[in-house]
């Protein structure tokens, strides 16, 4: 297998280093280039300063913080939920949900959407091997008890229209994955079934953290859960940073919505696999690739999920990249 494995000496922003040499950057998952805005900074350095060394307590340790309440408070009303658990990753918040409803309802069905990420699968529990539309059939036919998604396919990029889940019952369960989209597109789902949503915060948002989005009385049960009490809580310095960063992630995320309207209108017609308002395209055009590499752009190449799976080349428009970086790379991908 090729090796596109290179060392970084700090973490890129509209720019990277690859054997001294700059490239502007189109990889990663940094899409709202959080850290290069002088307020999340200047939040960060307040946080380290209250908070200067990692906590590793259990959740329900005697001593709390209210920073994690208020920022879960935040979260929750962003993203149209009643409340939120902050986790240490994202792939905790997806097994901590998913194991919590794996004991709640011990007999019941877990039908996984194709391509669902490993957070909110188990050995027990692999994703659909048919289509998308067939696995959203027959949950819908047979009335599937708990159904796991992610909320857009990655590292190939696919949105997904969630309409069908207004067909749900009010005893089914959806479990969606939304690492890719929030922060970034609006994760609100519309159904009578319960809707869990659980996230990486280390995307969008920049955080070494993740969250699960819920109804109250779910959220509260899930706290009970001994999987989540003896969870390792996410950094509060950082946490304290997102919390009182939210101006930042908002002025991020306008400049995010400009520069992917300006990318993806001059896509049309090209080969490149990408999903409307989402900063993440995809190609395996070996040509492409060597093309953007040679006029100054560097985007990801890896094999996912599998370690031997063939090498995806995925790129994103970050928040950081100037208007004139879209309108070369658009030519580029034109030719």
């Amino acid at each position: 297998m090729a090796n596109f494995t290179h060392f970084a000496n700090s973490i890129p922003g509209r720019i990277i280093y690859v054997e001294g040499k700059p490239f502007r950057w189109l990889g990663g998952t940094n899409y709202l280039g959080i850290g290069e805005h002088p307020i999340f900074n200047e939040k960060l350095k307040k946080g380290i300063e209250l908070f200067p060394q990692n906590w590793g307590s259990s959740r329900k340790n005697n001593i709390q913080f209210a920073v994690w309440d208020d920022l879960e408070n935040v979260l929750a009303q962003k993203h149209g939920h009643e409340a939120a658990a902050l986790c240490s990753s994202g792939f905790a918040a997806g097994q901590i949900a998913l194991q919590y409803l794996l004991k709640q309802f011990p007999q019941a069905t877990y039908s996984l959407a194709p391509h669902s990420h490993p957070a909110i699968t188990t050995f027990l529990h692999a994703p659909f091997e048919g289509s998308r539309e067939a696995w959203i059939q027959a949950g819908i036919l047979d009335q599937v008890k708990i159904l796991g998604t992610d909320g857009i396919r990655t590292p190939i990029v696919e949105l997904f229209n969630f309409e069908w889940t207004q067909k749900l019952l009010s005893d089914q369960i959806l479990l969606v994955d939304e690492s890719h989209r929030i922060g970034v597109q609006d994760i609100q789902i519309n159904s009578l079934a319960t809707i869990i949503q659980t996230a990486s915060l280390s995307k969008a948002y920049g955080i070494p953290a993740g969250i699960i989005l819920g109804s109250k009385k779910l959220i509260e049960e899930i706290k009970k859960e001994a999987i989540w009490i003896g969870s390792s809580p996410p950094n509060l310095a950082f946490c304290y940073a997102c919390l009182h960063a939210q101006e930042a992630y908002d002025e991020q995320r306008e400049k995010l919505v400009e520069n992917v309207g300006i990318f993806q209108s001059e896509l049309k017609g090209t080969s490149i696999q990408w999903a409307e308002g989402h900063p993440s395209f995809c190609t395996d055009n070996e040509s492409i690739i060597q093309r953007l590499e040679k006029n100054g752009f560097k985007m990801n190449q890896f094999s996912y999920p599998q370690w031997d799976d063939p090498a995806i080349a995925r790129a994103s428009i970050h928040a950081t990249l100037k208007k004139a970086d879209l309108i070369e790379l658009s030519q580029l991908l034109q030719e």
